[in-house]
């Protein structure tokens, strides 16, 4: 027989990576850019979110560059 490995935690992985998605502008969008793009692959690959997993893997990117452009941005004209 054949067991079907049920897969708790959907929910919680859904919201963080949404949350995610929107860190680079916050914090280091070399650092949580990735991070985004990796929980959108696995939800993508592993739990049925239809396409929940594409947007979180595209917004993660164009997020990611986003953020570096916002902080060189923010550099520039803040002097910091």
């Amino acid at each position: 027989m054949e067991e079907e490995i049920q897969r708790d935690g959907r929910n919680v992985l859904l919201t963080v990576s949404w949350i995610a998605v929107f860190l680079p502008y916050l914090f280091s969008p070399i650092a949580v850019g990735p991070i985004a793009f990796c929980l959108g692959v696995v939800l993508n690959r592993d739990y049925e979110v239809g396409n929940q997993g594409k947007i979180i893997k595209t917004l993660a990117v164009v997020n990611t560059f986003g953020g570096i452009i916002f902080a060189n941005w923010l550099r520039f004209y803040l002097g910091a």
